[in-house]
């Protein structure tokens, strides 16, 4: 098939950029749905999860009309720039301003596939050249949607997300292995 533009590879994207909760009428929740940060996206991980924000029911309903489903890819804006992750769990989530939310075209692209595309230095390169910004590298959606993704038939997107969903499982398994005889 050869490369086609994000835009094209994806049925929605989730852009919630300068969105807080003040400019929405609220606040910061006790307790409620985590809001993701582009701080919490490390490394194809989730990190840094004890100091994620919560919001109530009702800023949740407010802020995420459209709820993000699980095999999203989440891609950060700015600070830090260009990390990726793949979401693979049904947990609600609100979407901070520096995260975009993207959802694979079905029949199109492999979501996984995606995520591991837009991981590689290649996506990575085009996407550095597309960044605006000196102090703070940063990237607006619209340049985001222009990138290009190598789109193989999709029997082989899903064949290589297999293959390399399962090397993040073993590489995954190792460390949990070296911190258990680091203890």
């Amino acid at each position: 098939m050869g490369y086609k533009p994000l835009g094209e590879c994806v049925e929605r994207i989730i852009d919630h950029r300068g969105l807080t909760p003040k400019k929405l009428g609220g606040s910061w929740s006790e307790s409620g749905y985590r809001a993701l940060s582009a701080k919490n996206i490390k490394n194809g991980l989730l990190v840094q999860e004890d100091a994620m924000n919560l919001v109530s029911e009702e800023m949740y309903r407010q802020w995420m009309p459209e709820e993000v489903k699980r095999g999203d890819v989440f891609i950060t804006s700015e600070a830090p720039f260009g990390e990726v992750l793949y979401w693979d769990s049904d947990e609600k989530l609100v979407l901070s301003q520096r995260v975009f939310g993207l959802t694979a075209k079905t029949g199109v692209c492999n979501s996984r596939y995606l995520y591991y595309w837009m991981r590689s230095p290649q996506f990575q390169g085009e996407l550095r050249g597309r960044a605006t910004g000196t102090t703070v590298i940063g990237l607006r959606q619209p340049e985001l949607l222009k990138c290009q993704v190598n789109l193989p038939p999709l029997e082989q997107q899903t064949a290589i997300a297999c293959l390399l969903g399962a090397i993040d499982g073993k590489i995954s398994l190792n460390n949990q292995i070296n911190g258990y005889l680091a203890a």
